[in-house]
């Protein structure tokens, strides 16, 4: 068996030219979503991800606004900051850019921002909805695991599914994700007495792990479907969880790294602003 490799950057492009059709269909209404950004001090990491932002904005006719503090930027001015961007009828979406600078409580940052411009769901309130199975929207990582599910059309009711990584942003909400599509959900970690034992039993495999080459070819159930959302730079190039030649010989289908979830998790942070732009104007 040779696994089929799913082509995460065309799935990417097909929610995209979903959002910029429903995007200029809120245009004749006169409506255009707006996504900003915070970023406090002056992070490598964190300017990288606000430049994609704005990349990505741009590639489906958001509004993009851009909100820099300088390091040393009290933790009262980035709450005050937030309230003002809570309030504007502009801001559709706000995104906290972390890490910000010592002496900023996040969690305070999270817990801040309204829940309905929560793009990243990390208020407790949008967790609370994802627990319940009635959110807004969910986590963009997590989502986008599911997303690339659906799109090449495998249902997850009655399926085991296994998920390596028990993180707030990633392994815990793709956990209850999938529980709310009546899968049943074994969730492993590196405190877990026996991980290979659960990922054979997967028929779904969503490994977050940040070790390349953790996945074997014996810990794949042959047949599995296989996410891999890890992504590390060795010797300067992107790489993932799996021991990718080896598990694709079992696998029915994984996707690589890079071009697997990364491309689509970018389009799901802008579909989770869309969603909230029609929930906050009432135009659809």
């Amino acid at each position: 068996m040779a696994a089929q490799i799913i082509d995460g950057k065309a799935i990417a492009e097909q929610v995209r030219g979903e959002i910029v059709a429903e995007v200029e269909k809120l245009a004749t209404c006169g409506v255009k979503p707006g996504v900003t950004t915070i970023l406090v001090g002056d992070d490598g990491g964190a300017q990288f991800y606000r430049g994609q932002i704005e990349k990505n904005t741009g590639t489906v006719g958001f509004n993009y606004f851009n909100n820099v503090l300088p390091a040393g930027t009290p933790e009262d001015a980035v709450l005050a900051l937030i309230d003002k961007l809570n309030d504007d009828p502009a801001v559709h979406g706000i995104l906290a850019l972390m890490p910000m600078s010592e002496g900023i409580d996040q969690n305070k940052v999270f817990n801040a921002i309204a829940p309905i411009k929560d793009l990243d769901c990390v208020n407790p309130v949008n967790i609370g909805h994802v627990l319940l199975g009635d959110q807004l929207f969910a986590p963009a990582t997590p989502s986008a695991c599911i997303e690339i599910l659906d799109r090449i059309g495998v249902e997850l009711q009655g399926k085991d599914v296994t998920i390596v990584n028990h993180s707030n942003i990633v392994g815990k909400p793709a956990a209850l994700l999938c529980l709310n599509r009546n899968a049943s959900v074994h969730v492993v970690h590196i405190f877990s007495k026996d991980v290979p034992t659960a990922c054979r039993e997967a028929d779904v495999l969503i490994c977050a792990a940040p070790v390349q080459n953790l996945i074997k070819k014996d810990m794949v159930k042959p047949g599995a479907i296989v996410i891999d959302v890890t992504t590390i730079r060795v010797d300067g190039k992107q790489v993932g969880s799996l021991d990718w030649d080896a598990v694709c010989e079992v696998a029915a289908q994984a996707t690589p790294v890079p071009g697997g979830v990364g491309p689509v998790t970018n389009v799901i942070l802008l579909k989770n602003a869309l969603v909230a732009c029609t929930a906050q104007t009432g135009v659809a």
